[in-house]
């Protein structure tokens, strides 16, 4: 039976590779996707002062910069890095929670990580979220595994059985899981600032815990205190940028706190949240249903296994952890909006083992069945919806048309950095200017585009030292061509409207000649 479920949870990892990877193959990127791309070319000490104006730490961007020394400008290396942090997560499920829970378990873990729909549609985005859920799953486990070395010396002392070899070998493996769980917490901090909160939360419970069995564990505290130190002292750098970006963010000039935010954060792992606006429909309602249904019967689990007396404490502290995740951002955001549902995919781990914690204790395999059918049946929908999404012939029209008719001496000008993003991020050879209207504060974190794109203020001061082709690229509508300063401008072609399929944009061409 062993071996039957071994090769069960190997040819599960081996499948649910192959569902992710299915929709990954096109060269599609949207806005954010863009600004990875673009930031991936600069340097090292670049991306650290550049990002420090966003809203994002650098250690993601550090590592698409060391594929971009490899590999170019590689968008498909880009998307498969993403993938691969799924990958890695799904198989931590044969590892590492198999190990350290059971078989089943693990077995589930690794099932709801490729299969569940916001795992099986953002392992592909060139962002952070993959990896940051990565390293704040990692950091989690090993906390846990600190946990239970603190219990068994504990219980070796009232049993009297700290024999020297075993102290030897325990405190090998405490210092390794110690410097581990140093080792992706800091990197965890410095990917994502909702992976900062997770594990901070959990560096404060274990501490919390250690403090409490300080006399059994004197040298176990003494050793956590020095690693805790050791990652406060390497983030001090960034404290400044933190809270600058934290004032930044404060502007809110995007992200908005509403109905769909609500409706968002708790269905957002059932439902296919890069769809472009949250309505009630079947895309909405069902998630949020099967979402619902999902948290009253992990409710359920926990009324039965407190009934019974198990030790659900692993899974409740998993609880805890991400809810209080989710508390502090929402306090936060009824100053300055930051609560962002796709943000939660950081902490998606600790989310799949409560699920598959407390569908091991289902003595029902035929309830464990239907859940798990549920799921493949809304990531198999999603997933074939991606793919008729990602391999729409119509996404890339408006980047061959330009390939075809763009010369080296032409300048792009655009005042919709979500267009001028993605043309930026494929024509990085001809100059182009960000038309910054609105004069948002984002001349030094679009810096990540240079040298290619510039953010103005007045495109008039362009045109002035400037003879030759201009490209205006508007969005859905002509109000940028419309009031555009046409005097001594030729119009040569446009509009050239294209609708692209992935993420439903419209880009709108003008050619002008000055």
């Amino acid at each position: 039976m062993k071996i039957k479920n071994k090769y069960i949870h190997i040819l599960i990892i081996v499948i649910g590779t192959i569902f992710i990877l299915l929709s990954m193959f096109h060269q599609n990127i949207w806005f954010d996707e863009s600004y990875s791309v673009a930031i991936a070319k600069h340097s090292f000490f670049d991306i650290w002062n550049i990002t420090g104006n966003d809203v994002h730490p650098p250690l993601y961007y550090w590592m698409l910069h060391i594929l971009w020394l490899i590999f170019g400008n590689n968008i498909m290396v880009f998307r498969g890095f993403s993938v691969l942090a799924v990958v890695i997560l799904g198989i931590l499920g044969f590892t590492h929670i198999r190990k350290d829970f059971g078989e089943k378990t693990g077995i589930l873990f690794s099932f709801l990580t490729f299969f569940l729909p916001a795992m099986c549609i953002y392992s592909q985005e060139i962002r952070m979220y993959s990896w940051a859920c990565l390293f704040v799953t990692i950091t989690a486990i090993y906390a846990y595994r600190i946990y239970k070395s603190s219990n068994n010396n504990k219980e070796n002392k009232v049993n009297n059985t700290n024999e020297s070899d075993n102290k030897g070998s325990s405190n090998k493996t405490c210092i390794k899981n110690l410097v581990i769980f140093g080792i992706f917490s800091i990197f965890s901090c410095y990917t994502h600032y909702y992976s900062l909160l997770a594990v901070g939360i959990i560096n404060l419970l274990l501490l919390i815990y250690l403090i409490k069995q300080r006399k059994e564990n004197k040298k176990l505290l003494n050793k956590f205190l020095i690693v805790a130190a050791i990652q406060i002292l390497l983030y001090i750098p960034w404290l400044i940028y933190l809270i600058n970006q934290l004032m930044h963010v404060g502007g809110g000039f995007w992200i908005t706190l509403g109905l769909n935010t609500l409706i968002e954060v708790p269905s957002f792992q059932f439902r296919r949240q890069l769809i472009s606006s949250v309505g009630f429909n079947v895309d909405t309602i069902l998630p949020l249903v099967i979402a619902i249904l999902m948290y009253i019967y992990i409710g359920y689990r926990i009324y039965k296994a407190k009934k019974e007396k198990q030790d659900i404490k692993p899974a409740i502290f998993s609880i805890i952890i991400y809810a209080l995740v989710i508390l502090i951002v929402l306090i936060a955001s009824l100053k300055s909006p930051i609560l962002l549902s796709r943000y939660l995919l950081t902490i998606t781990g600790l989310y799949i083992f409560v699920f598959a914690f407390f569908m091991t204790k289902e003595k029902k395999n035929i309830v464990t069945i239907i859940i798990c059918a549920i799921i493949f049946i809304l990531a198999l929908v999603d997933n074939i919806q991606n793919m008729k999404i990602n391999y729409d012939e119509s996404n890339m029209k408006q980047i061959e048309y330009l390939k075809e008719n763009v010369r080296p001496d032409d300048i792009f000008i655009y005042r919709d950095i979500i267009n001028g993003g993605v043309i930026s991020a494929f024509f990085p050879e001809n100059k182009q200017y960000f038309y910054n209207e609105a004069n948002w504060d984002v001349e030094e974190a679009y810096k990540a585009y240079a040298p290619g794109m510039e953010t103005i203020t007045n495109y008039q001061e362009v045109l002035n030292n400037y003879e030759g082709r201009i490209w205006l690229v508007d969005s859905g509508d002509s109000s940028f061509y419309n009031s555009f300063n046409k005097e001594g401008i030729t119009t040569l072609e446009g509009p050239t409207i294209f609708n692209t399929k992935y993420q439903n944009y419209t880009f709108n061409f003008y050619l002008l000649e000055k």
